[in-house]
C-alpha cells in the first residue's frame, strides 16, 4: 500500500517550522509584559519556575526517547541526567533551603561523575552521538543556549556593565532581570535541540509501527 505524502510542500514546511520557533521565542518572554506596577517579584517567580519547565521537560523527552534509542540509549540517558543536574543548578537555591546545611552541588556532582562515567564507558556509541549531532541543526539551538547563558548572561547580566552603560540612571533591578530573560531564552533553546535530537528516533519508531 503507497504512502500518503505530506499536503504540505517541504519549503512551506520549512517555513512554518521557523515561524513556529520565532513565534515561541517572543512568547516565551511573555512575563516582559506583565504590569509594572508589581512586575519585579512577580516576574522573577515566573522567569524561574518556566525555565525549571522547560529544563524538566526536556529531560523527560531525553528518558522518554532513551528506550527507543538502540546503541544510544544510555547516551539519551546520560543527556537526561546532565539536563537534571541544569535544572539542580537553576533551583539550587531552593534545594540548600529544603537540605539545609547540605548544599545542591552535594547531588550535582554524583550526578555529573556518574554521567561522564556512563559516556566514557560508551566511548563508541558516544563519539557515534557527537558526530550525528555535530551534522543536525538541534546542535545549533544547543550552542546557542550555551552562549547566551555563559557569556551574554554575564555580560549582561552584571552590575559593573550597566553602570558603565546608563551611568546616574542606573537601576539595580536590570542586571538580575536580563538575567533572568537571557536564561530563560536559553532553556528555550535548549527544549528546541533536545526536540531535534528526540524527534528523530520518535519518527522512526511511528515509520516501523506503521509499515505493513
Amino acid at each position: 500500500m503507497p504512502k500518503r505524502s505530506s499536503s504540505l510542500p517541504p519549503w512551506l514546511r520549512t517555513i512554518l517550522i521557523a515561524f513556529a520557533m520565532g513565534f515561541g521565542a517572543v512568547l516565551i518572554l511573555f512575563p516582559a509584559w506583565l504590569p509594572d506596577k508589581k512586575s519585579i517579584p512577580m516576574e522573577d517567580g515566573v522567569v524561574e519556575t518556566l525555565q525549571s519547565a522547560l529544563l524538566a521537560f526536556s529531560a523527560a523527552l531525553m528518558f522518554a526517547t532513551a528506550p527507543h534509542a538502540g546503541s544510544f540509549r544510555a547516551v539519551y540517558r546520560s543527556l537526561g541526567l546532565l539536563t537534571i543536574a541544569f535544572l539542580m543548578a537553576e533551583i539550587g537555591g531552593a534545594i540548600d533551603d529544603n537540605i539545609h546545611p547540605l548544599k545542591h552541588e552535594y547531588l550535582m556532582v554524583p550526578l555529573l561523575c556518574w554521567t561522564g562515567l556512563t559516556l566514557f564507558r560508551r566511548r563508541r556509541q558516544t563519539l557515534h552521538f557527537i558526530g550525528f549531532a555535530s551534522r543536525h541543526p538541534a546542535s545549533g539551538f544547543v550552542l546557542a543556549a550555551l552562549i547566551l547563558n555563559y557569556a551574554f548572561s554575564r555580560v549582561f547580566g552584571s552590575k559593573a556593565f550597566w553602570q558603565a552603560s546608563l551611568g546616574s540612571g542606573y537601576n539595580p533591578d536590570i542586571p538580575p532581570t536580563c538575567r533572568g530573560y537571557l536564561e530563560l531564552l536559553a532553556c528555550y533553546f535548549i527544549l528546541l535541540g533536545t526536540i531535534g535530537y528526540c524527534l528523530p528516533l520518535i519518527r522512526r519508531r511511528y515509520r516501523m509501527s506503521t509499515d505493513p
